[in-house]
């Protein structure tokens, strides 16, 4: 049996808000600072345009897989794995 005590929106739950343009939801969490910071996609995909890309990172919502195609298109970054 498993135990899944996360919240959904529906739940009251609320997904947490770019730490960068303070608007948008977002779709991946930085793990290489300290509290992981959030991304919207937008700003996310600026970083990548910038050269910064976020490499080690955690998919908060389907639409990370837009991130990942941004990423591989358009970095010579490697992926994380798993």
């Amino acid at each position: 049996m498993r135990l899944d005590l996360s919240l959904s929106e529906q739940e009251g739950g609320s997904m947490p808000i770019c730490a960068e343009c303070c608007t948008a939801d977002a779709v991946i969490e930085d793990l290489d600072v300290d509290p992981p910071r959030p991304w919207c996609l937008g700003c996310a995909t600026a970083l990548v345009a910038a050269g910064d890309p976020v490499i080690n990172y955690r998919a908060l919502t389907a639409s990370a897989a837009d991130y990942s195609r941004t990423l591989t298109a358009r970095s010579t970054a490697t992926l994380p794995f798993g």
